[in-house]
């Protein structure tokens, strides 16, 4: 009778990181936990003010998210616009970071394969500061009115900085794949 035990190899354990993974290299583990760290900056960068609107000084002001705007936008039946925004600041940036996740832990680093996934992610990656660019928009438009002032809060910035930093990991993958002789470190 064979002798069950609790340490198995990586190949016996079917385990979610791939042996050959930009995950188990010692150069490029950094890459997942930073991407995920990103990814939860951005869901911050959603619910966090992003503008403080005010229409008659002192007297009507309104801080907005991104969340806020969204909700806004639907309940003000704008479903177009709502779409655009919820699309290109919420859902692509998730896809992006998650397709990345994906791509260093998931990925054989050493297969061919791993070239077209990163030619993926970096398709992705080009679209990248059309997120900034809504929410650039969406201040522009507020700002338009000649009897509003818009102040800017941190959100807009966690934004933006979530998009650029997730711009650079990106490309911070890419470049890990396209290496020619890529060491992944593999225990058992």
């Amino acid at each position: 009778m064979a002798r069950m035990t609790a340490l198995r190899s990586r190949e016996d354990r079917g385990g979610f990181v791939h042996p050959n993974a930009l995950a188990l290299s010692r150069r490029w583990w950094w890459l997942g936990p930073a991407m995920a760290l990103v990814l939860a900056l951005l869901v911050v960068a959603w619910f966090i003010p992003t503008m403080t609107v005010e229409r008659v000084p002192w007297i009507w002001r309104t801080k907005f998210s991104i969340w806020r705007v969204v909700e806004g936008l639907y309940a003000d039946r704008e479903y177009f616009v709502c779409a655009v925004l919820v699309l290109f600041s919420m859902v692509f940036p998730v896809v992006k970071l998650l397709a990345g996740l994906w791509v260093w832990a998931r990925v054989d680093a050493l297969a061919g394969g791993a070239r077209r996934a990163v030619g993926f992610v970096g398709t992705l990656g080009k679209w990248s500061m059309v997120d900034v660019f809504v929410v650039a928009l969406l201040v522009a438009a507020i700002q338009v009115s000649i009897i509003t002032n818009v102040a800017i809060h941190a959100g807009i910035y966690v934004f933006t900085g979530a998009v650029l930093a997730s711009i650079a990991l990106l490309h911070l993958l890419e470049r890990a794949l396209a290496q020619p002789r890529l060491r992944v470190d593999t225990q058992a």
